[in-house]
């Protein structure tokens, strides 16, 4: 450990039994509540630390919103080993600064082994693939969890051995607070009239003093009122079986015979679970003084982040055929921490999003206040007319919905790549499906219709390996299945169409934790083989070079599984996978779909073979990492700028070309050069932009307005381009003098 990490350390991990580090304030605040973007998902948290239960897909995007910090999170606390409680662990992990401690995942195994399977397929602006932070598998055989500020009991529910499958141990958590030194309440002082001095430490040291008028003081009689609420317990039950393990272990006997008291109960378990007679039973033992709070789908819905919600009602209100209502619609007022949204269901209460339990009452941060309520934005004449008097020439589909346009990373405004491609009113594939991919669907589209959506699903098509276009894939697999499930149909595999290092993380997933292999058709685009054993040097150093046999452009359909692919139930007539400049095996993929081809380039360098396979295109959709000056930067990381993107659309004679892919440099919105105007044809995308083919020439009429109402970041993006051109001059004046003078050493 170096000195860095040490000084945080000591900072942050005080020894387990300092008092004086024991946490002023404590409380248990929700982050999701299995509604909208993310599933179920609760925080202890401390002035230093965040102790978080459960990580879903996208908690790294909302922890901001509670003003939490992965860096803070050192300690994940999971209740069962499935997918919608861990997918959102390597998120947190990249999004933490080097030098940090190392994060401990506890009660599950495997975990560890699968972050390390996907930590090579990371896509940074910032270069490394490597996260930042060590990790520590803390499996529940290791029984707790003390630090400075808490105790942690680890309770294995586990259901019978004949039941047993991966995902069959669910793990409770018992926490206690430590104890803090009691405090000198100066009110009570007063009214007491002990006068300052010695006195005064006497009674915080706990001991009886006696005052000069004769009156005896007690510490008990100044020492403040104990306002805590220091147990709490969080679990989930998958069935019966978890339910009766948790009764008959011996941690609750105490709590359940009345020896003990428990303040909190946060129930992570489905509506379903919690309905069993036996559930209620338990419930009802633990006293009438306990909280239960609820935090699972049946919980109110509200909006979770604000920043999604109120940019995205500002661009509702441009144009409502592009950026439809997002769900819960019609949803306006304010989002606070105190309990307004909750939902009381007798014992019970429903918690909404960033609602906050204390356990230890202190002078914590303000309340957060989400202000949701409508807002008009004033417009120009000029910007209105500008998205008025479009020709529809009656041609809904193929219709693209942009579910995540960020690079790498999400924003507050942003996800990252995903692109749900409808061809009919009855078919429809994905292309990328970054981590939230599902969360996005379901506030586009809203909960019936994107259930319908998953059973319409046919593929899914991934670009490449990294995780920021492919962590999203186990949650649409699994939705689809229970979508499908739920409508009675026989289930139909999804097609996967991918590169051997996609499939990697699925076959480790599957192995460690649920089987999803068998969910899935795969169709293997790799262009590079397999090396053979005997081919001379070491496994690991082995180059794998392209195919001579194998095309760097391949007519995918013809690998289609033939009883799951049907040109006219899926309406697609043409599907090619084109290789393209980023890694080993990324590709782009053009379709043909009733006489139209669209072009998704993936992440890719301009490539030259995109431009000839893609000629006269109709739509192309191309990635725009980078601003224009940052040339040396995208060709170095293999990714293009906005100028580059827009003469790779020239070459191509794209009817039309929208820009995705955005740095997180530029959360809200990227660069909007002028030169954007003069073709016409070229638009920007944003989240939750749904565009069928008759609206395409909407997009660029939006630079404008964008403009308009994007002032301050425009500004701050262009503040940012001018100081950096300026060092850049600076420098290469410097390194000029610096010329001059040695030759004129030389010249002497």
């Amino acid at each position: 450990m170096n000195s860095a990490q040490q000084k945080q350390k000591e900072a942050l991990e005080p020894p387990v039994n300092a008092v004086t580090n024991i946490p002023a304030h404590v409380s248990i605040e929700v982050l999701g509540n299995g509604t909208c973007h993310l599933r179920a998902c609760v925080a202890i948290r401390t002035p230093l630390k965040t102790y978080l239960f459960n990580c879903p897909e996208g908690t790294s995007r909302f922890l901001p919103q509670l003003r939490m910090k992965s860096l803070n999170v050192n300690d994940i606390f999971i209740t069962r080993t499935t997918w919608d409680n861990i997918a959102g662990i390597s998120s947190i992990m990249l999004s933490k600064e080097s030098n940090c401690l190392p994060t401990r995942i506890h009660g599950a195994v495997n975990i560890k082994h699968f972050l390390e399977c996907i930590r090579p397929f990371q896509d940074t602006d910032y270069g490394s693939a490597k996260y930042p932070s060590q990790v520590e598998e803390r499996p529940y055989t290791l029984e707790s969890y003390e630090d400075a500020a808490l105790n942690i009991t680890y309770i294995p529910l586990s259901a019978p051995l004949r039941n047993i499958t991966t995902d069959s141990l669910n793990v409770a958590y018992l926490i206690e607070l430590k104890p803090p030194p009691r405090r000198i309440d100066p009110l009570k002082l007063l009214a007491h009239k002990v006068p300052k001095g010695p006195l005064i430490g006497k009674l915080k040291s706990g001991n009886t003093i006696l005052l000069p008028d004769g009156r005896t003081i007690r510490p008990d009689d100044v020492f403040s009122t104990d306002e805590e609420k220091p147990r709490a317990l969080v679990f989930e039950c998958s069935g019966e079986a978890h339910i009766k393990a948790i009764i008959e272990n011996s941690v609750m006997q105490d709590f359940l015979n009345g020896t003990k008291k428990l303040d909190y109960v946060v129930h992570l378990s489905e509506e379903p679970v919690t309905r069993l007679p036996l559930y209620g039973n338990f419930v009802d033992s633990l006293g009438q003084s306990c909280c239960h709070i609820v935090v699972n789908s049946s919980c109110p819905i509200v909006p979770g982040i604000e920043s999604i919600f109120r940019n995205h009602r500002i661009l509702n209100q441009i144009c409502p055929d592009l950026f439809p209502r997002l769900y819960p619609q019609g949803w306006t007022g304010l989002v606070s921490q105190g309990s307004e949204l909750a939902v009381r269901d007798g014992l019970y209460l429903k918690a909404a999003p960033l609602q906050r339990f204390w356990m230890r009452v202190g002078n914590g941060d303000d309340p957060i206040i989400v202000d949701l309520r409508n807002t008009d934005i004033m417009f120009t004449d000029k910007a209105r007319n500008l998205v008025l008097n479009l020709e529809e020439d009656q041609c809904e589909y193929p219709r693209v919905s942009f579910l995540g346009t960020s690079s790498a990373v999400p924003s507050k405004y942003r996800n990252v790549s995903g692109y749900l491609l409808e061809t009919s009113s009855n078919s429809a594939v994905l292309v990328d499906v970054g981590e939230g991919t599902y969360g996005q669907m379901r506030v586009l589209l809203g909960e019936e219709k994107c259930r319908e959506m998953l059973r319409n699903l046919h593929a899914v098509f991934v670009t490449h390996a990294h995780q920021d276009h492919m962590n999203g894939l186990y949650t649409i697999i699994e939705r689809r299945k229970t979508a499908m499930d739920c409508s009675g149909r026989d289930y139909t595999p999804l097609v996967l169409i991918c590169n051997r290092n996609v499939l990697k993380p699925l076959k480790t997933y599957s192995m460690c934790f649920s089987d999803l292999e068998s969910l899935v058709a795969v169709v293997d685009i790799s262009r590079h083989p397999i090396t053979p054993p005997g081919s001379p040097g070491p496994p690991t150093k082995r180059r794998r070079l392209p195919s001579p046999v194998l095309s760097a452009c391949r007519n995918v359909i013809e690998l289609m599984p033939k009883e799951l692919f049907d040109e006219d139930s899926w309406n697609i007539q043409e599907i090619k996978a084109v290789q393209v400049h980023h890694t080993r095996m990324a590709n782009g993929f053009i379709f043909g779909i009733g006489g139209k081809r669209i072009v998704f380039s993936g992440d890719t360098k301009p490539c030259d073979l995109l431009v000839e396979e893609g000629q006269n295109a109709d739509l192309l959709i191309h990635e725009a990492t980078f601003e224009d000056g940052h040339e040396a930067d995208a060709l170095r990381k293999k990714h293009s700028t906005m100028g580059q993107a827009v003469e790779i659309g020239r070459k191509m004679k794209a009817r039309n070309v929208i820009l995705t892919h955005f740095s997180a440099r530029y959360p809200k919105v990227p660069e909007l050069p002028t030169y954007l105007e003069k073709y016409g044809n070229v638009g920007v995308a944003m989240d939750n932009l749904r565009v069928r083919f008759d609206q395409l020439e909407l997009v660029p009429k939006l630079l404008p307005i964008f403009r308009e109402i994007y002032q301050e970041e425009l500004f701050e993006i262009e503040l940012r381009k001018e100081s950096r051109i300026f060092k850049q001059k600076e420098e290469q004046k410097r390194i000029g003098q610096k010329t001059e003078f040695v030759l004129g050493g030389d010249a002497s």
